[in-house]
Parts: C-alpha cells; sequence; structure tokens
C-alpha cells in the first residue's frame, strides 16, 4: 500500500516493505547507524522481518526514512506474557531533519501496533534523548559488568558438585546445540522484562558472534562466550566477552559462573548485558569487589497504549486500589486500578486521581523497575498525599527487578 503525506510543504510517499526492498533498506540502516551489514548477518536479519510491518518513506525516488516492528512477547509482573511491538530500524536522512518524518514514522507505528491487538510498544535506542517526547519511558536497564578473573572465585559454599559425585553436567559446545532455545524460553517466562527469542533470532545471534564461540550447557541455563587473545609476551590474560548467562534456577546460576571463572588463561571477563541490575553474583565470590560495574544504561523503553489491557495483564505488590491519571497533551484519562498479586481489574472513571502522571513515566513505572517516589522526586508524576505515594511504590512493585538481555 502507497499513501502520499504532504509534510512541511514537501510531497513524501509512506509504503509498505517488500523484499524487493530488502537491499536498500540494509543500505539505509547501515548508513544512519554506521555500521557496514556483513553479507551472511544481512541473510540471517531477514528471516526475523516482517515486511509488512516496516514503512519506507521516499521522496521522489529517493528513501529518506525507514521504520519497523517486530512482533514481540514480553513477560510482565506475574509471568503472564503479552504481546507488544518493538520498534526497530527507526532512522531519517540527514538531508531530511525537522520535516517532521520522524513524527509520522512513530506515529504511523503506534496506529499499527494497536491494529494488531498489541497494548504497548517498546524499543530500546540508540539516543537518550528522542523517545521521552513520544510517550516512551526507561523500563529497564543493561548493566556492563568487569571482572578480574584472577581475583575472582566462588565461596567454598557455592560451588557446585562435580558431576562424578552427584551433581549437574555442564557440557560444552557451540551456539548450534539445539537445547538452547527451550532453556532460554523457561528462563524468560519467569523474568520480568524478557522477551521471545526466536529460532531465526537464535541464528542471528550465532551468525554476528562469528566463529570460536563456546557454550557451556546446563540442564537449567548456559552461558556463552568468546575470548580475544592476550599474551603479553608470555603474561597470558586473555579477555572473555561474556554474550549471555541464562540461568533458569540459582543452581544454574553459581555453576555456570564456578564454569566461567574456571577458564584457563583470563584476565579480564566482561559482559555487555548479560547482568541485572539484582544479579546475585557478587553475593557468590569470594572477593565481591572483583565484579564492578562499569557502566549502567538505558535498555528497554515502553510506551503503553492500551492503558486497560496492558495495567489489567500484571499483578501487584500488595492489595489497593489506586485511581491513576494519565496526563496526555489530548486531555487526562483516569484509570481505577484494582489489584493484588493475584491480578488486577482496570476501568475508566472519574473519580479523584491518586496518581497523576505523563505516559513515558507510566510505560517507567510498568515493570516495577522504577519507583513511583523516583518519579515523583523527579517531578514526573504527583501523588494526592505522601501516604499514597508510599503505597503507589508497594504497588506497582514487581518480585524481581526487571531485566531484559535481548536487543532488537
Amino acid at each position: 500500500m502507497v499513501e502520499t503525506a504532504l509534510v512541511s510543504s514537501l510531497s513524501y510517499t509512506y509504503h509498505s516493505a517488500t523484499e524487493d526492498d530488502y537491499d536498500e533498506m540494509c543500505s539505509f540502516d547501515g548508513r544512519a547507524f554506521g555500521e557496514a551489514w556483513r553479507p551472511e548477518g544481512q541473510a540471517a536479519m531477514k528471516a526475523l522481518i516482517d515486511f509488512d510491518r516496516f514503512m519506507l518513506v521516499r521522496s521522489g525516488s529517493e528513501l529518506v526514512g525507514v521504520s519497523g516492528c517486530f512482533s514481540q512477547e514480553l513477560t510482565v509482573p506475574g509471568g503472564a506474557q503479552i504481546a507488544a511491538g518493538g520498534a526497530t530500524w527507526v532512522a531519517v536522512s540527514p538531508t531530511q531533519r525537522r520535516r517532521g518524518l520522524l513524527t509520522e514514522m512513530m506515529n504511523r507505528l503506534h496506529v499499527q501496533s494497536a491494529e494488531r491487538g498489541e497494548p504497548l510498544t517498546m524499543l530500546t535506542a540508540s539516543e537518550g534523548g528522542i523517545y521521552d517526547r513520544f510517550g516512551y519511558g526507561v523500563a529497564t536497564h543493561w548493566r556492563v559488568l568487569r571482572i578480574d578473573r584472577r581475583q575472582a572465585q566462588l565461596r567454598d559454599e557455592f560451588v557446585p558438585v562435580h558431576p562424578l559425585d552427584g551433581g549437574a553436567e555442564i557440557r560444552l559446545t557451540d551456539m548450534t546445540d539445539t537445547s538452547l532455545p527451550d532453556i532460554y524460553d523457561r528462563y524468560r517466562r519467569q523474568r520480568v522484562g524478557e522477551i521471545r527469542r526466536t529460532a531465526a533470532y537464535f541464528e542471528l545471534q550465532r551468525v554476528n558472534r562469528g566463529t570460536g564461540v563456546v557454550t557451556a550447557i546446563h540442564p537449567d541455563g548456559y552461558a556463552c562466550w568468546k575470548i580475544e587473545p592476550k599474551w603479553n609476551a608470555g603474561h597470558p590474560a586473555h579477555e572473555l566477552e561474556l554474550f549471555d548467562l541464562i540461568a533458569v534456577t540459582p543452581e544454574a546460576h553459581a555453576a555456570l559462573w564456578h564454569t566461567v571463572l574456571s577458564v584457563d588463561l583470563i584476565g579480564p571477563i566482561i559482559g555487555y548485558n548479560s547482568f541485572a541490575v539484582d544479579d546475585a553474583l557478587p553475593y557468590l565470590l569470594d572477593n565481591p569487589r572483583a565484579a564492578r560495574t562499569t557502566n549502567l544504561n538505558d535498555m528497554l523503553w515502553i510506551r503503553i497504549d492500551d492503558v486497560r489491557s496492558a495495567l489489567g495483564a500484571r499483578t501487584y505488590g500488595t492489595d489497593d486500589v489506586l485511581v491513576v491519571e494519565l496526563a496526555d497533551v489530548d486531555g487526562g484519562t483516569r484509570w481505577k486500578v484494582d489489584g493484588s498479586p493475584m491480578g488486577a481489574t482496570v476501568q475508566k472513571v472519574r473519580s479523584k486521581p491518586d496518581v497523576v502522571t505523563d505516559r513515558a513515566s507510566l510505560g517507567a513505572l510498568y515493570l516495577g523497575g522504577v519507583r513511583a517516589s523516583t518519579l515523583n522526586a523527579g517531578q514526573r508524576l504527583v501523588a494526592r498525599n505522601a501516604d499514597v505515594l508510599r503505597r503507589a511504590d508497594h504497588f506497582f512493585a514487581a518480585d524481581r527487578m526487571p531485566h531484559c538481555a535481548t536487543g532488537f
């Protein structure tokens, strides 16, 4: 379908992408994000693309804008998985700045998600100053952890029992192992903030990570890493990049860390998004200081479109009833949330609000990783009184801090 829109006195055409557009899309995306697509990566990515969900913008025959969406599934507090749009590939040509293209593409993307019955849209942002104005709030964070392998080992009481003595076996293989998707699926269904990984996604990971990736598989988890040799003139301190450490149980978490920390000739271990904010690793080590957070950044941004469906899909930390006013540029709507650890009902009401916030801040609050009192201190949320603010902190809390290690 092709539509013509007049934006800032220039004529642009908007149309859904087709497979014939794919090579041009990848060239445009590479220029926009400063990366050249490798042929094998481009081929693997194609299997993930639903072309009906990708919008191209042209000025004449020139491609000047791209936006897309993946059909995602998000785990929310309480363990439910809900449909969500995953906005991606959003870029505008530098020759077309300040023409309203980004706003128009985002509006169309949100309409498309609503038409598909997705109560929220989410994204990961290359820049932090763009998406708040479109109603997105930071709901999870990614943490860069650096571990000095030479100073880190598990405390004696956490060292796993060896398989010969009855402990779980860990085997070393590669990313083609067919057990990985099932293990990950069990993990993501219990991890608030995590999203589904399809078979095509696993294949893209394998291609992008290249050769030399080692995978350690436990019955309830797995770890993937790659080593960059640093021989240092006979004083080896190789750098181990940890891509994933997925654990369904605390026992698998400790056992996989024992394996990673047992790799020979390693100096630093670096993980760029393998560690949740509440990861228990420092408490397992005999020297907690050996694991240092070197960066903490935004990861998953959420925009809630269907408030009733989104707030009704999750559970809540306490039995309570709060009226939340969503203040938008088009006027506010008020929602009565009657929630508990068992579930919730959500109704549109006219009652006096307990809490007033904007769409982006509601997105930040949604998974329980941001406290209402923090948003209040940042002047993004107003509560009727101090007692209501305290109740809201406990009400919106999740059992664990949300975490998403799946980029898109």
